[in-house]
């Protein structure tokens, strides 16, 4: 396989890119479209770029293009759409925003736009269960371009006044819809603010959730500093039934748990092995809990190699993540890519947390994600061995101390009822409630991280081409496929993605 470098993906993004344009001038925008949708999950997967003023503008001349006639509208005070990619029961941010719009009472259209409900069944319940609220889901069996009308029309005559989105980095359809309602005070809810994504130019105010995504969003999209609304958010806690620990871990072991996908843990010359041995080497007590998902392989060497079968347990996806959090002592974030989510689930159930990283990787630190109630000397992520590792005797060692920090953790998570009366005065006022706090961020080592881990573990990146352009890519990406022709161990996955 070809190594991959920032000026070949900056290529194969760039030629893309072309390939939508063409398309958007010969009029065939659903396949403009499909081809925005290809660049931006490029863009996303390697972070070089925050946003991209040449599809903004093509998104915006298609919404042009497939609505000729605009038909204007009065919004109706109180109402309010809900415009969803993702309704996930207890990850993302739906529920957290769904349930603080219902405790305001408003009249609610709640639009889904995706492939599959199986994981929502909490969500449509709540929906369905509010007198106020309606349920619109797009047909997936439609094109885009019908989807775009059907949507249209649907908001139309519903007349909202404000529409908070949920969306996905390459929502296309959702931002080719909203290129069009000026009308409406349109919200982003920034969840991957790490990362790029489509729709800059179709909303009004984009609600982040802590000060790194305040600075890209500013410094990298260039939204101006009176569009940025900072609303930190709590995590959804699952309600499935405990399926328990492995048996061989001993009654009076110390858990430490970690967790996230696995591509998280690889790369930076595997430093989160190395903070794994360090913890087992303080303490012969110490067995840790790894739940995830991915490729599993370098960690299941890691294991053999050290001979830590009875010592590093891999869970892999748990459903009750809540129970496995309770049943642990400490929570280790991984590295070199921290969970965000993973930290607040262990900070709204009281765990103390681990949190190791470089200074140049800021978008790891967990204060971020753990910051409305704390105070200004308030410190988890650590960015030298030895302090973490003092950190970390003092914690498997002085079990009152893990309770103290756990308890602190928890206070200062946002509650689920300060987060719906900040949120109403954040968007009754359109006015920053918190302070702004600018950081300093490396992006060069950010993006290059992501070259990294793509090379030496998810290698994806041809199967990606490949699948998306099927027979297609041998005249526009010879070289991607010679690099993948030659991956000769993956002719299997091969055949099963080109005849999909």
């Amino acid at each position: 396989m070809t190594k991959l470098t920032l000026p070949l993906i900056r290529n194969v993004f760039c030629k893309i890119k072309s390939l939508a344009l063409r398309e958007f001038e010969n009029k065939n925008y659903e396949a403009s479209l499909k081809h925005i949708e290809t660049a931006a999950e490029i863009a996303y997967n390697f972070n070089w770029i925050y946003t991209d003023e040449e599809l903004e503008n093509l998104l915006i001349n298609i919404s042009n293009s497939i609505i000729l006639e605009k038909k204007p509208f009065i919004p109706i005070e109180g109402k309010v759409v809900f415009y969803d990619v993702f309704a996930l029961d207890n990850r993302g941010l739906t529920q957290q925003y769904l349930r603080a719009l219902i405790s305001w009472g408003v009249e609610l259209l709640f639009i889904f736009e995706g492939h599959d409900l199986t994981h929502s069944k909490q969500i449509i319940s709540e929906i369905q269960s509010y007198p106020k609220g309606e349920l619109f889901i797009i047909d997936k069996s439609l094109s885009r371009l019908e989807k775009i009308k059907s949507v249209y029309n649907k908001i139309i005559d519903f007349k909202p006044e404000k529409a908070f989105l949920h969306l996905q980095p390459s929502s296309s359809v959702a931002v080719t819809v909203w290129n069009h309602f000026d009308e409406v005070t349109r919200y982003q809810i920034n969840l991957t603010d790490h990362a790029f994504w489509l729709g800059v130019k179709c909303i009004d105010y984009c609600l982040e959730f802590r000060d790194y995504g305040c600075t890209v969003s500013s410094e990298k999209r260039k939204l101006p500093k009176d569009k940025l609304l900072i609303q930190p958010y709590y995590p959804i806690l699952d309600c499935q039934p405990f399926i328990g620990l492995p048996s061989q871990i001993p009654t009076d072991s110390i858990k430490i748990f970690t967790g996230g996908s696995y591509y998280k843990m690889y790369g930076k010359s595997d430093m989160f092995f190395t903070l794994l041995k360090l913890l087992f080497d303080l303490n012969p007590k110490v067995v840790l809990l790894l739940a995830g998902h991915g490729d599993d392989a370098p960690i299941k060497k890691f294991v053999y190699d050290n001979d830590f079968q009875n010592r590093l347990f891999i869970l892999g996806s748990r459903p009750d993540i809540t129970h496995v959090f309770e049943s642990c002592d400490i929570y280790l974030c991984t590295y070199p890519i921290s969970g965000g989510l993973m930290g607040q689930y262990a900070a709204r159930l009281a765990k103390p947390i681990l949190s190791y990283s470089s200074d140049d990787l800021r978008c790891n630190f967990l204060e971020g994600f753990i910051n409305f109630n704390s105070t200004s000397n308030f410190k988890i992520t650590h960015t030298s061995l030895n302090s973490f590792k003092v950190e970390a005797l003092k914690l498997i060692e002085n079990r009152s101390y893990r309770a103290v920090l756990g308890s602190q953790n928890k206070k200062n998570i946002i509650s689920e009822k300060e987060f719906s009366e900040h949120l109403k005065k954040v968007v009754t006022s359109n006015k920053m409630e918190i302070p702004f706090k600018h950081e300093v961020i490396n992006y060069v080592a950010f993006s290059n991280l992501y070259i990294e881990n793509e090379n030496n573990y998810l290698k994806q990146f041809d199967f990606f081409i490949v699948s998306r352009f099927k027979f297609n890519v041998i005249f526009l990406f010879p070289k991607i496929v010679l690099s993948f022709i030659f991956n000769l161990s993956n002719w299997h996955l091969f055949f099963k993605r080109i005849l999909k």
